[in-house]
């Protein structure tokens, strides 16, 4: 049976966006084992707690995302040395990151919302087309049993990680409105933290800033996964085909992946 979204999602102290990735059936009627992907926000905010819980997953590999930049100076002090893996993968160069004076735009500016939203399209376009060597290197790595279980992350665990998952689990077989409702999962799990930063930023600009916009700017954005994957299938028919020949992936190596992902 088809679990409920979200239905893998584990309790930490400081990570909130962090779940199992298993559990999904695909169209041939498998399913996505659990205990062996799951995805995450930033881990330098994890608690002893959290460790423990983390250690509890028996994680061999952590894919971070982010850029390098980030990956230096946000790292956990927590994580033990040699205990995992961690393999620094970024999804996009420092250029492609908004400036302060965009995101000031983007709160701010009267065309805010629909600069925002440009930029954003602009930024998936960015990790489908020109990352497609990091997205070779990530399922490449997926694909080798000794890497497994893994962890995928980045800062907030929903655009880069959101594309890099919605992408796998297309790689499975499994059927896309599960795949977008799996992404906007990461919404429901913002939701207390999005509504106090919304009422507290509304305080702090004397309201100039409307929570709609906050919302549209902090939230998973359904539009942009839904533009990104109807270019991929418009342009190559599909994901395997996509990920064959505009990543360089064997296929050999997908099925590979499949074999070890799926029951």
């Amino acid at each position: 049976m088809q679990r409920a979204v979200g239905e893998m999602n584990l309790s930490f102290d400081k990570l909130v966006n962090f779940r199992d990735m298993g559990g999904l059936k695909t169209e041939d009627g498998r399913s996505l084992k659990t205990g062996v992907l799951y995805r995450s926000d930033d881990l330098s905010r994890m608690t002893e707690n959290d460790l423990k819980k983390l250690d509890e997953c028996r994680i061999k590999v952590i894919c971070d995302l982010r850029s390098p930049k980030e990956h230096k100076s946000k790292q956990s002090r927590l994580l033990p040395h040699g205990r995992f893996k961690v393999m620094n993968m970024p999804l996009h160069l420092e250029g492609t990151q908004a400036s302060k004076r965009q995101i000031i735009d983007f709160f701010f500016g009267r065309a805010g919302a629909e600069n925002f939203k440009k930029f954003s399209r602009a930024y998936y376009h960015y990790m489908a087309v020109e990352s497609t060597l990091q997205i070779k290197k990530i399922i490449d790595l997926l694909a080798q049993e000794q890497n497994l279980p893994a962890l995928i992350h980045c800062t907030a665990g929903k655009d880069r990680t959101g594309f890099i998952s919605a992408l796998i689990q297309l790689i499975a077989g499994v059927p896309y409105p599960i795949v977008v409702q799996e992404y906007l999962v990461t919404n429901d799990l913002y939701k207390s933290r999005l509504e106090k930063l919304s009422k507290a930023m509304s305080w702090l600009t004397l309201f100039q800033v409307k929570p709609a916009r906050i919302k549209l700017i902090l939230m998973a954005n359904k539009e942009c996964l839904d533009e990104v994957f109807s270019d991929i299938i418009q342009k190559y028919g599909s994901i395997d085909m996509y990920l064959i020949r505009a990543c360089g992936i064997e296929q050999g190596t997908l099925r590979k992946l499949k074999e070890l992902i799926l029951d």
